[in-house]
């Protein structure tokens, strides 16, 4: 199972997807898209953290939680509504290995609304995409789907890309939020948790040197 949903994702790396052509930019706390974008990151975070801990949520998707209890564990040892670090980026790529691209731009038939639908969808896959392929666990990749949540709104003018908001917690696992604005003129938010370690295959900003 582990190995077909590894595969399956891996397949969605293999598409038509335009080389972001703007390196990504981490916001300051003093721009209101920081702010917007943060603000709605800790309201998953906290609707996050209180399905985490219920049984009653967990037991709706997996009445036996004996499979998972091992990473449950580890997922309860930390507050994923006090993150001890958060970084907010726009960035046009998710990750920092751009998607391989079997069809250059110019050469393909598909329509510019079906290709803006398959780059908001793998960037919003992307999550899902780094716990598949970091992990041999296949409990990891079971409650990242089952603790999966996300939200839909009126899109802000500022945000004129997509951006995603990255928040540690100093343990094995961080959590990751996608804001992908759509063509009706919303913005689609994704959450879930990742294994930290991941996080190094997000497209971050280069630090400067000091």
């Amino acid at each position: 199972m582990k190995k077909l949903i590894c595969f399956a994702l891996c397949l969605l790396l293999f598409v038509p997807s335009a080389l972001a052509e703007t390196a990504p930019r981490k916001l300051t706390e003093d721009e209101p898209l920081y702010t917007s974008l943060y603000e709605r990151s800790m309201e998953l975070a906290y609707l996050f953290d209180e399905a985490l801990r219920s049984d009653e949520y967990l037991q709706l998707f997996l009445p036996d939680l004996t499979a998972v209890e091992e990473t449950l564990s580890l997922l309860w040892a930390q507050d994923f509504t006090q993150p001890c670090d958060t970084a907010v980026v726009q960035s046009e790529e998710l990750l920092a290995t751009p998607y391989v691209q079997l069809l250059p731009a110019e050469k393909s038939s598909l329509s510019a609304n079906l290709t803006e639908y398959i780059k908001e969808r793998l960037y919003n896959a992307g999550g899902s995409i780094l716990t598949a392929l970091d992990s041999d666990a296949s409990a990891i990749v079971l409650l990242e789907n089952i603790l999966a949540f996300s939200d839909a709104y009126i899109c802000p003018e500022e945000l004129t890309s997509p951006c995603f908001v990255l928040m540690q917690y100093g343990g094995p696992y961080a959590f990751l939020v996608t804001f992908c604005p759509t063509l009706n003129g919303t913005v689609i938010a994704n959450a879930r948790f990742i294994p930290s370690r991941a996080a190094d295959n997000l497209n971050l900003p280069a630090e400067r040197p000091q």
